[in-house]
């Protein structure tokens, strides 16, 4: 862990790198956490991590402790601010770090496994992976000289405890109000890292705080399985609005864009394919409903099977990773209100006449300008058109006709009779 004073030979650290992890821990939140221990490496300082967690993916987490524990540098764990938590993997991030620290308002705790994915797990595989997480957590709370039992309570029994119990327990080092006294609290101990002994000089030590770069703070948002979501639908929008209205193509490919980046972020959270494969064939009958015209009867069922899907999409015992059922119900909502106006549109527009071109004239009266015999001329509208006798039979010059249909350029008519 970390002793009080100096020792001969030892290194100094006197300035600070922070970090913020606040949110799920997804693998966007590892690069973040890798580059900012390569660039605090690179410059000979500490890094501290504030982190406010609920959990996230055991991949993910391994990735960061892994990172942590391979540091050149010390790495701070301070679970903040007031009302944080450190949750699941926060726990185990909480417990590789070199010195672990809370806000006073602050918990820990319930780092119980859960079964991520397709199905259900059963109590043989479910129980693997709980004697694993018991292994590598108590492994961590060895070598870091914190409080074993307890490490073990959290994920096998989900316990939680605030900070000051924490601390009581030897779970953490340090309760600090704020980021002030934390560097107040730290300054003049000593940490082994790799067998070289450095002391935090951290008092009055320059603190820069390290930005995620855009793209992993965008990939951290869509992350987010509410952000998928909403995401996923609003290129589902897209993409049948294009099929209902083929124009520029800019609907399809804005859809398109949103449904790749909400399958990255299906990708990497726990998906359930029963409910893929109904979001699926939500969107083939939505397609099939505007190629094949039943005017809304597919798209009926296309919603029961993307709602039904989207309950189904992530189902996993924590919370934190499922999608926000209130969301799901509004978005469906929308989704059927977009459907029903796009439906309507193109009904209408099918069904209405034509306003330019011989189709235009349909079921209108014009007058012969020549004989038709079958073939001639009439005039309509002020213009003259190629005309035939409908039924073959000869029309005489000035006589007043009705236009029955057009084909091309040319308006096949029938004779009014006087009085008709």
């Amino acid at each position: 862990m970390f002793l009080p004073g100096a020792a001969l030979g030892q290194q100094e650290a006197d300035s600070f790198y922070l970090v913020d992890i606040d949110g799920i821990i997804v693998p966007a939140v590892a690069s973040y956490i890798e580059n900012s221990i390569t660039q605090a490496e690179g410059d000979g300082s500490a890094l501290i991590i504030r982190m406010d967690t609920p959990g996230g993916l055991e991949d993910a987490m391994r990735d960061i402790v892994r990172m942590m524990l391979a540091a050149r540098v010390p790495v701070i764990v301070y679970v903040a601010p007031d009302g944080a938590r450190a949750a699941s993997a926060g726990v185990f991030i909480t417990y590789a770090a070199d010195i672990a620290a809370m806000h006073p308002s602050t918990n820990i705790g319930a780092a119980h496994p859960v079964a991520l994915g397709e199905g259900q797990v059963d109590e043989e595989t479910m129980e693997k992976i709980l004697q694993d997480s018991v292994a590598y957590i108590r492994a961590l709370a060895r070598a870091r000289g914190r409080n074993e039992q307890w490490a073990e309570d959290a994920v096998r029994e989900s316990v939680s405890i605030i900070a000051p119990e924490a601390l009581e327990l030897g779970v953490i080092d340090l309760v600090s109000q704020d980021l002030e006294s934390l560097l107040e609290d730290i300054h003049g101990l000593t940490i082994e890292k790799h067998g070289e002994q450095i002391t935090l000089m951290s008092i009055g030590a320059p603190v820069e705080e390290i930005q995620p770069g855009f793209v992993n703070r965008f990939l951290q948002i869509v992350s987010n399985p509410n952000v998928a979501y909403i995401l996923f639908i609003l290129g589902l929008m897209g993409i049948i609005y294009e099929f209902a209205q083929p124009g520029l193509g800019i609907a399809g490919s804005m859809g398109a864009l949103f449904l790749i980046l909400a399958l990255y972020a299906f990708n990497i959270l726990p998906i359930n394919f029963a409910g893929v494969g109904l979001i699926v064939l939500a969107i083939v009958l939505f397609v099939l409903d505007f190629a094949l015209g039943t005017e809304g009867v597919l798209s009926v069922a296309g919603v029961a099977a993307l709602v039904t899907g989207s309950f189904l999409l992530i189902d996993s015992p924590a919370g934190f990773l499922n999608i926000s059922r209130p969301l799901i119900i509004g978005a469906s909502a929308a989704i059927s209100g977009f459907l029903i106006m796009v439906i309507r549109a193109v009904y209408l527009a099918q069904r209405r006449k034509p306003s330019l071109g011989a189709a235009s004239f349909e079921g209108k009266e014009g007058v012969t300008v020549s004989t038709l015999n079958p073939e001639g001329q009439i005039k309509i509208g002020g213009e003259i058109w190629k005309a035939m006798s409908a039924d073959g039979k000869k029309i005489g010059k000035n006589k007043k006709v009705i236009i029955q249909k057009s084909e091309g350029l040319t308006l096949y008519v029938k004779k009014i009779e006087e009085g008709g």
